[in-house]
């Protein structure tokens, strides 16, 4: 069984997180300090478990997601799937050329803007799942 790992968001903790209610509890990563760079301290906070992940970020942080994502695969511990809330979308290709690794879900909710409904027509052209179903339902069937 996956484990949810809440990422945070630009300045907080994903408040995704605390909209939702889960059977089992998942991992929120707390938010970096000022000094340390977003993508060196999410990795850092969760090279310390070796369960199976499903990432989830909100909003402008999606755009981090295949580095998130590669930093998984060099512990040899790879995402087991990745969603995405009202996401600005990720460059695909690049460094991390290889990205997505699993299966991405995004998710439409009512307050996305512009660029989440943009990454939407983007991620429908990859064969990503798409949906506006509610966050809480999403994530409870995964």
């Amino acid at each position: 069984m996956a484990t949810l790992a809440f990422l945070p968001e630009e300045d907080c903790i994903n408040t995704v997180s605390a909209k939702v209610t889960l059977a089992a509890s998942p991992l929120i990563v707390s938010p970096p300090t000022d000094s340390i760079r977003w993508v060196t301290h999410v990795a850092s906070q969760l090279a310390g478990t070796a369960e199976p992940l499903v990432l989830v970020f909100h909003g402008s942080m999606s755009i981090h997601a295949p580095a998130i994502g590669f930093s998984r695969r060099s512990l040899r511990r790879p995402a087991v799937g990745y969603v995405l809330i009202d996401p600005v979308m990720p460059t695909i290709g690049g460094n991390y050329g290889d990205w997505p690794d699993a299966p991405v879900t995004v998710v439409i909710t009512d307050e996305a803007g512009e660029s989440a409904k943009e990454a939407s027509l983007q991620s429908r052209l990859r064969g990503w799942k798409v949906t506006t179903e509610p966050i809480q339902e999403v994530l409870a069937a995964i």
